[in-house]
């Protein structure tokens, strides 16, 4: 099955559109240049070259179903790296690059001032986007023992795609990787964090499920932060005095209007501080522990 370049995407962002996309001209020339190899610009380029259309067509049925650009191609582009995604994980999102900005940041400061080995650790890892950039950007303090990474999931799935991600890269042997809940091995056999790095499930149950919100391909344990959003935080936080070392912080990217529940959840004692995002939306909590 053959068709002209611009007579494929002429009808597939018309489909699109109709279906609901924000951006149909775009996903149309996104997935067409994904099933020919090619760049966009090529597209853009040879309106009348004539192509095969099986692959995108396949493509396009899968997306007016409502799956993920990122699934259909089988990688995200993020913070400049290409990560490989698909349904055992939660894609990437550009508000996330707060997260890992603040955590090069912290980590950078704690080198700085401290001789003792560092101890980061990233729960709900997910695709491992976040620890698979701080190795590469800390690859020789990590191989020069001044920094400890640490990667988990209660997904042993999402931390198989993690372990893919940091292969693909050549990371693999610094990062640790544990299938556990949270922070659950602290103070047992993996040392308690100076540094936790938690992009956590924060969207509230109701949201998660509305059919708007176009989540459904995604793993809802990913992104289903219980009735208010805060229930793995919440968790995460109770036992922060426990399982995080004296004086640690913790960096949690959270929700739009979640920053006060977020703060109130503190151990006494802890310093907090929220960042916010280029949108001016505050993006990430900061907690700091008492030493």
């Amino acid at each position: 099955m053959t068709a002209r370049v611009g007579d494929l995407l002429a009808a597939a962002t018309a489909a699109l559109r109709e279906s609901g996309s924000p951006t149909p001209r775009l996903d149309a020339e996104v997935l067409l240049a994904h099933a020919c190899g090619c760049e966009r610009s090529w597209l853009l380029a040879h309106p009348e070259a004539v192509v095969g259309a099986a692959l995108f067509e396949e493509l396009m049925t899968r997306r007016l179903a409502g799956e993920p650009i990122a699934y259909l191609r089988g990688y995200k582009d993020w913070h400049s790296l290409r990560i490989r995604t698909d349904a055992r994980a939660l894609i990437p999102r550009p508000e996330t690059e707060l997260l890992y900005e603040l955590a090069v940041d912290e980590i950078r400061a704690r080198m700085a001032r401290d001789g003792e080995p560092i101890v980061a650790w990233e729960p709900a890892t997910g695709s491992g986007a976040v620890t698979l950039t701080l190795a590469l950007r800390f690859r020789e303090a990590v191989a020069l023992g001044r920094l400890r990474l640490i990667a988990s999931d209660v997904s042993a799935d999402a931390l198989e795609l993690a372990a893919e991600n940091l292969q693909s890269h050549g990371v693999q042997a610094l990062v640790d990787l544990a299938c556990t809940d949270l922070l659950e091995l602290a103070g047992a056999s993996l040392p308690r964090p100076d540094v936790v790095i938690a992009n956590l499930p924060y969207v509230p149950t109701a949201e998660a499920l509305a059919p708007e919100r176009g989540l459904g391909h995604e793993p809802r344990v990913a992104i289903d932060g219980g009735p208010d959003g805060l229930e793995i935080l919440r968790r995460l936080l109770a036992t922060a005095g426990e399982r995080v070392a004296l004086g640690g912080t913790l960096l949690l990217e959270i929700g739009i209007g979640q920053a006060e529940a977020v703060r109130a959840l503190a151990p006494p004692g802890a310093t907090v501080s929220v960042e916010r995002d280029l949108a001016g939306i505050e993006r990430v909590v900061e907690v700091r522990l008492p030493h």
